[in-house]
């Protein structure tokens, strides 16, 4: 499958490069994937814990989502990407609580694992990669 992309340049004007749109990106379909998810999930939360854990969820998500597309939109990337990180943290720990309260079922809490650990892996890789660039772009200036 052929990626559409967008042309940008940098800010000195003499360099362009390519990036792919942010809604195919591997990452944002799969963080959009457990969006989906976690709204369908919520549906079934008792009312104390759709209030307090379901919304919250949904919210930290659409935050997520918000960071993916600042940071493939932006120059800079590694700290969109750190935020996004921190909330991909807060999501895991009230998808924690949400298991131990027994209010997501074990087979959904192992399909919301699997989807999070997609995540996590694409994250980490994609900050990780941009923190190096930037590190051989500094050591080439001098």
């Amino acid at each position: 499958r052929r990626q559409r992309q967008m042309c940008i340049r940098d800010r000195s004007g003499s360099h362009y490069f390519f990036m792919a749109l942010t809604e195919e990106l591997p990452i944002y379909r799969a963080t959009y994937r457990l969006l989906n998810m976690l709204i369908r999930a919520t549906h079934d939360f008792p009312r104390f814990y759709n209030y307090s854990l379901g919304t919250r969820m949904v919210d930290v998500c659409l935050d997520m989502s918000m960071l993916l597309y600042k940071a493939n939109s932006s120059y800079e990337k590694t700290e969109p990407l750190r935020e996004f990180l921190g909330k991909f943290g807060m999501l895991q720990m009230l998808l924690r609580v949400c298991a131990e309260q027994k209010v997501i079922d074990t087979k959904k809490v192992a399909v919301f694992a699997l989807e999070m650990e997609k995540i996590g892996k694409q994250a980490t890789g994609w900050k990780q990669y941009n923190e190096k660039g930037k590190q051989n772009n500094e050591q080439n200036r001098r």
